[in-house]
């Protein structure tokens, strides 16, 4: 729907509101399950190699954030992106529910 050029400004935009809910909605979702297979003891890690500094510079929201990188921190890990994104993404946002400025 979103690339039929009949649709109107507003249309669009209500269709983008509505893509981004259900992403939001997937999310909760898979946290949900994350949860249960924590509890349950049978969460499992997936890790690969990715770059740190491209997952810290990736920003959906359009939120801009400054980070300091100590030169010892090294570009390329290997750990479970998905579980290192999620923990960053908790941190961040109860930094921002949570303090003033």
């Amino acid at each position: 729907m979103t690339r039929d050029a009949a649709i109107s400004h507003a249309q669009l935009e209500q269709l983008q509101m509505i893509n981004r809910s259900g992403e939001h909605l997937l999310m909760l979702i898979n946290d949900v399950l994350e949860m249960s297979k924590i509890e349950a003891g049978r969460t499992t890690l997936n890790e690969n190699s990715f770059s740190l500094y491209q997952l810290l510079q990736s920003n959906a929201k359009g939120l801009e954030l400054t980070f300091e990188q100590n030169g010892n921190v090294p570009e390329y890990l290997q750990a479970d992106e998905g579980k290192l994104r999620q923990v960053l993404i908790n941190l961040i946002g109860n930094a921002i529910k949570f303090t003033a400025s």
